[in-house]
């Protein structure tokens, strides 16, 4: 099966051009380069900071964009949106009993455990007890299918000293619950606007890069304003292969945009 990934896209309203590049250009032109080569995708899966300050105006230019992809699509908020307005957008979009955006999808065999991690107002990450109870029981009730969990913000330092002062918090809880589900095979994430891969408590795990622009590369630096940026990323979407067992190949691919 193959599926795309989608994240950080931090889509302002049409014809907002304050932050360049135009996140809604970018987003255009890496959706027709998934539709070119892998319009055969069985789904694909967004990962948060669909928008920018996550106004109505911005999610309605996220309906007009997404609704051009091929294939299906699934979502989840980061910390630039609000749940409101992008279920409102959205309004297929599943939210637990607790009004939290997590959802789980059987898709060609694989558990597609999709976590809302946001605080309202804030830009780290967290999993208060209700979702952790939510998460709990989504696992215990599909013990017997291979499992990828999907949320925008990661629960590990990754060695970028800006972006993980705005990581997850609830790392140790989340690690017991991954602790004691063996059937999770692969974790993806986004946040961070650059293409990231590792192991979390066993768990191989990848990070997302942007269809907007790229975070620096900046490993000295805690305040955004002092990050330098190098070597500028261009807009990114993942293609991911994987099989009924769970096994994952990942490929990043840029577009060309100026």
């Amino acid at each position: 099966m193959k599926f795309i990934h989608l994240s950080d896209t931090h889509l302002l309203a049409r014809g907002d051009l304050s932050r360049p590049p135009h996140a809604g250009d970018t987003l255009r032109t890496v959706i027709d380069e998934i539709n070119e080569y892998h319009g055969d995708a069985e789904i694909c899966v967004i990962t948060g900071d669909i928008t920018h300050h996550g106004r109505p105006e911005q999610f309605d230019h996220a309906v007009e964009l997404f609704a051009t992809l091929a294939m299906p699509f699934i979502m989840i908020p980061g910390n630039h949106d609000s749940r409101a307005p992008l279920l409102d957008a959205f309004p297929d979009t599943p939210r637990d009993d607790n009004g939290f955006i997590n959802h789980g999808h059987t898709i060609g065999g694989i558990r597609f455990v999709m976590l809302d991690t946001i605080v309202p107002g804030a830009h780290h990450g967290t999993m208060c007890q209700p979702r952790l109870d939510w998460l709990k029981n989504e696992l215990a009730s599909h013990r017997d299918l291979p499992t990828f969990l999907f949320m925008h913000h990661p629960p590990l330092e990754m060695g970028l000293p800006f972006l993980d002062s705005i990581r997850m918090d609830a790392d140790a809880e989340l690690a017991a619950i991954v602790q004691d589900n063996p059937q999770i095979k692969h974790m993806f994430m986004g946040h961070l606007h650059r293409p990231s891969t590792g192991v979390w408590q066993g768990i191989p795990f990848v990070v997302g890069g942007s269809s907007q622009k790229g975070e620096p590369f900046d490993m000295r630096h805690e305040k955004e304003e002092d990050l330098e940026d190098r070597t500028p990323l261009k807009p990114m979407f993942g293609i991911v292969l994987t099989d009924p067992a769970g096994n994952v190949r990942y490929h990043y691919e840029t577009v060309q945009f100026d």
